[in-house]
């Protein structure tokens, strides 16, 4: 089930955006919709440790606080939700990029721009694991659950293996089992939990899992399977904001694509036109070419790599014009545009 959350103040768009959703994600799973009528609402929500929306529609220009101090509050709060604003100016598109938001949709709403941004959010999400969200010397580290073999409890230390390192840290190990075991995990000895999607084989003294060898007790071996869900001090984050390695990301501040953030993983050219069967952002436009440009990032150096395929070319925001048929590099920030100023990205 997703859960969403619209924090709109006015009731007639609140409404119109409630049916569009039920609508909308009907083909894709189950949806529960809470509402609140503004900023306050949401804060005092998160306070009382009642806040449990997977996505949240939040509206920027709200009479009582608005959608951006809002953002503000649940990024500073690490509150694990995704975040979609709406607005009736595109003046701060890039600054929701900023909050990490998912979209930024323009009053009044346009139910095909909600469906693509929806689809797009349902594609990720079911790629994007769940983490472990542990502290190691002060700093916290995000563990994917997808890459975890097992946990070892040494005394106060869980060690973690994971398919190419470990990670010791401090905790329960019954902290954890509560946690996750319905992700997956389960608890095979008084100091081992392993990932069941890991196992190779199972026996009455051991599991393999990976090639490793993993102790299994009578007493775990005739509960092996029973799994409990409880609530517990140890994080796991599920949203796509805070569980997004770093990535760049391609803004649409101007143009047909106003308001949408693609976002890209290192060393991958996402490509850019009018031919749906070419590129991965498509732009329905007499000015952009069949393939106009790949954009690759670089996160080691923070910089995009953008190639010019196209016959209208590439500007940088001042309107001088990439070489046509180059390669430069860019670094974040940078606003381009494609074929002319009506389609303007910016780099995140």
């Amino acid at each position: 089930m997703l859960k969403v959350g619209i924090c709109e103040d006015e009731l007639e768009t609140a409404n119109r955006l409630h049916d569009m959703l039920v609508r909308i994600l009907f083909s894709y799973t189950e949806v529960e919709i809470s509402h609140f009528t503004d900023g306050w609402e949401v804060m005092d929500s998160i306070q009382k440790d009642d806040f449990h929306i997977d996505l949240l529609f939040l509206d920027i220009h709200m009479k009582q606080i608005d959608g951006m101090s809002t953002a503000s509050f649940i990024r500073k709060h690490h509150i694990d939700v995704d975040i979609i604003f709406l607005t009736i100016s595109k003046e701060h598109v890039f600054e929701g990029y900023n909050y990490r938001a998912f979209a930024y949709c323009l009053k009044p709403l346009d139910e095909k721009k909600i469906a693509a941004d929806l689809h797009r959010y349902m594609e990720e999400k079911n790629k994007c694991s769940d983490y472990l969200n542990v502290v190691v010397k002060g700093k916290e580290q995000r563990l994917s659950l997808d890459r975890i073999i097992y946990f070892e409890s040494q005394k106060r230390k869980i060690i973690a293996y994971a398919l190419t390192d470990q990670l010791v840290f401090y905790a329960k190990l019954d902290e954890i089992e509560e946690l996750i075991g319905d992700k997956g995990f389960v608890r095979c000895h008084q100091s081992y939990m392993v990932n069941q999607k890991m196992i190779d084989s199972i026996g009455r003294t051991e599991i393999v899992a990976q090639g490793m060898h993993i102790p299994m007790s009578r007493k775990y071996y005739e509960e092996f399977g029973n799994i409990r869900e409880e609530k517990s001090s140890i994080r796991v984050t599920h949203s796509l904001a805070l569980n997004q390695d770093s990535q760049g990301a391609i803004i649409f501040v101007k143009g047909q694509l106003l308001g949408t953030y693609f976002r890209i993983n290192c060393d991958r050219e996402i490509r850019i036109g009018r031919d749906a069967a070419q590129v991965d952002i498509v732009i329905n436009d007499k000015n952009i070419s069949r393939l106009h440009c790949g954009i690759t990032y670089d996160g080691q150096a923070d910089q995009y790599r953008i190639q010019d395929y196209s016959k209208n070319g590439i500007f940088y925001e001042d309107g001088t014009q990439i070489p046509s048929g180059s390669t430069v590099m860019c670094k974040s920030g940078k606003e381009l545009w494609l074929g002319n100023e009506t389609n303007q990205i910016c780099l995140g």
